[in-house]
């Protein structure tokens, strides 16, 4: 089993169980970071990326790509995504060419990623546990303001922009909804469910997986 990918919405302790998963089964983890995506439009590796000087001196620049990607998602007062698929835009379709290569190299080592649109990525792949962890948007906001040291208004703020740009980042790129059920192996509510559990549930389901495969 080359890995996991984990998608999560806002306050799903997506930023908690992934590196969790990742210790126990002794894998690096690919996050949410700069670095996939600078990598991504530059055509430098994850390494390179990863150095915190091109992390500074880049991170403008990511976010002028990102911003496009997400159809304006990532800014106050966006229109919520559109009901029917859209075909992606060109520069989304290099995007996610080049973004999908350095998830696959990493993949070929093993890896736990967290984000990227990896459940849609590797849809077509049964070797990758593919997890999506949600839960009421109103547990969300609880679970949020937990984990970032905030107060429910702010999370409560937060979450349907976060939730809105992450969605809009997956249709953009693949022309799908984030929340489609075909792409993952494992769901979970991980509001209802204590956050070690959670883990638990991932790396018991990787390793019945890797038995199957093995």
């Amino acid at each position: 089993m080359p890995g996991v990918t984990i998608s999560a919405g806002y306050g799903a302790g997506g930023s908690i169980i992934a590196p969790e998963v990742a210790g126990r089964l002794g894998l690096p983890l690919i996050d949410r970071a700069i670095s996939s995506h600078v990598a991504a439009q530059l055509r430098v590796s994850v390494q390179e990326a990863e150095g915190g000087a091109i992390r500074r001196s880049l991170a403008g620049r990511f976010f002028d790509v990102l911003t496009p990607l997400a159809g304006g998602a990532l800014c106050a007062g966006t229109d919520a995504a559109p009901p029917h698929p859209v075909r992606p835009p060109d520069e989304a379709v290099f995007f996610r060419a080049q973004a999908e290569a350095i998830m696959t190299e990493a993949l070929k080592g093993g890896a736990v990623i967290l984000g990227r649109a990896g459940g849609a990525a590797f849809r077509a792949r049964p070797d990758v546990l593919r997890v999506r962890l949600f839960g009421p948007p109103e547990a969300r906001v609880a679970q949020a303001a937990r984990i970032e040291h905030v107060d429910a208004l702010t999370a409560r703020h937060r979450l349907p922009e976060v939730d809105r740009a992450r969605a809009q980042y997956v249709r953009r790129l693949y022309a799908v909804s984030i929340d489609d059920p075909e792409f993952y192996h494992l769901q979970i509510d991980s509001t209802a469910l204590p956050l070690g559990s959670c883990t638990g549930l991932i790396t018991a389901a990787y390793a019945a997986l890797a038995g199957i495969g093995g």
